[in-house]
Order: C-alpha cells, then structure tokens, then sequence
C-alpha cells in the first residue's frame, strides 16, 4: 500500500470535492465579519450571566453550529463518493487491473480521514486567529485558552472530537453505500442518517449509544468522562472496521 498511497493521497487532493469540504473550516472567519454588525442577529453570542469566552469555548461553539448546519457533512459524503465510485461511473478501472484492490481501497480510504484531520487541523487555526484578534477583545470574550473549569474543558474537548468521529463514520457510511448503490442512494442516505445522527444523542437512551455522540448522556461528572471518550471510539471503530469490510468485499469485485 506504501507504494501507491502517495499517488492515491494526491488524486484525492487535487479534487474540486476536496476543495469544497476543505471550504468549510474557515466557517469561524464569517462570525469574524459578522461581528462588526452588532446590531444584527446573525451569528451574534450572547453573553450570559457574565460568563467569559475562551478558545475552547468559541472553537466549541463554532464547530457545533458547523455540525448544525449539515452541509459540511454532506461535502465529506460528496468527496467520499466522487473517490469510490467515480472510476466506476467513468468506466476507468482498468488503471487499477495490476494493482491489488485491498491496498487501493485502504489507500483511499485514510486518504479521506487525512482529509479530515487537515479539516480539523484548518478550522482550529482558523478558530484560534479569529479568538484571539476579535473574540478576546470583545467584552464577553478573554485570553483564557480552556474552558473556565476543568469539567466543561472536558466536555467541549469531547465534543470536538466526537465531530471528528462522527466524520470517519460518515466516511464509513458513504464508502458502502455508494459502492453497492451509487450517487443518489448515497446523498439520500447522508441527509437521512446525519440527521438521525443529530437527533438520536438529544433524546438519549440506548439508540443513541449507536452514534459517537450518543454517550454523552453518561457524563454528569469529571470522573465519567472516560465513557464519552472510549464508547465514541468503540462505536466508531465499529463502523470503520465493519463499513470497510462489506465495502472492500464489494471493492474487490467491481468490474473493469
């Protein structure tokens, strides 16, 4: 898989899809241009009972209201699709008739999930300059970079991290179903499932346990907090190791 990963890693790259998920990290720079209307609604904090706003704290904010509008999750399922089914659409797999499936599959695979740390990685830069030459100077904003206490610094970083293994699940997810369905099956399991994913961790019990974010109704206190962390990434690996083996078995025996 070494030998072919670079190649892989940079056809995922250099894709218009790529572009327009990767768009999406700079979500924080709107509420940068948005904050010099004071008088408008949009993308305003309020300020609530005095409380101060740190990094942690408007990085969590950020990302959550990017999670709420969904399209940065339907542009990862974009991407995902145009990898693994575009060849097939185009009819130019031969290019991969002397290469073994198992290493191309797996090559585009974490190529999406390096795609997805780079997204991270973008939007916490993006997030950090925004804080810290806006937010901080604003009068409910401060310098503080984590939470005012240790149990709610515990609990955004949870829930950062459960959007990032909500992302692999949507890789997992849109890999099978498009292999085996194609383009409108995929999108119209992506606005479905993203929004069951949404829902399901608000209501709480044990469906929601089927979603990374769905254990964060077991954390009143620091010392649960281990839970949120381990079953998002059980659940999550559940996915990715399930997901890629029906999608590779279907992987192995598309035709040229």
């Amino acid at each position: 898989m070494k030998q072919i990963f670079s190649a892989v890693f940079e056809s995922v790259w250099k894709r218009k899809e790529t572009k327009l998920f990767l768009a999406f990290s700079l979500y924080p720079l709107i509420y940068f241009v948005a904050s010099f209307f004071g008088q408008s609604n949009f993308m305003q904090i309020a300020n609530a009972d005095g409380i101060k706003v740190g990094y942690l704290d408007f990085a969590d904010m950020m990302m959550n209201s990017m999670d709420m509008l969904i399209l940065p999750t339907l542009a990862l399922y974009f991407l995902t699709i145009s990898v693994f089914r575009r060849e097939t659409d185009d009819h130019t797999m031969f290019l991969y008739k002397d290469i073994n499936r198992k290493n191309i599959y797996l090559s585009k695979y974490f190529s999406l999930i390096i795609i997805l740390v780079i997204y991270f990685a973008l939007f916490f830069l993006s997030s950090l300059l925004v804080h810290y030459t806006r937010v901080a100077h604003l009068d409910f904003g401060t310098t503080r970079f984590m939470s005012d206490t240790l149990y709610y610094t515990l609990l955004e970083l949870l829930g950062l991290f459960t959007v990032f293994l909500k992302g692999i699940v949507s890789i997992s997810v849109a890999s099978l179903v498009s292999l085996r369905f194609g383009t409108g099956a995929t999108m119209t399991t992506a606005i479905v499932f993203t929004i069951v994913m949404m829902i399901m961790p608000m209501i709480g019990g044990p469906m929601a346990m089927l979603f990374p974010s769905g254990y964060k109704q077991f954390i009143e206190t620091v010392p649960d907090m281990w839970i949120g962390f381990v079953g998002s990434l059980v659940i999550t690996l559940l996915y990715a190791v399930l997901g890629s083996v029906f999608s590779l078995k279907k992987f192995k025996h598309l035709e040229f």
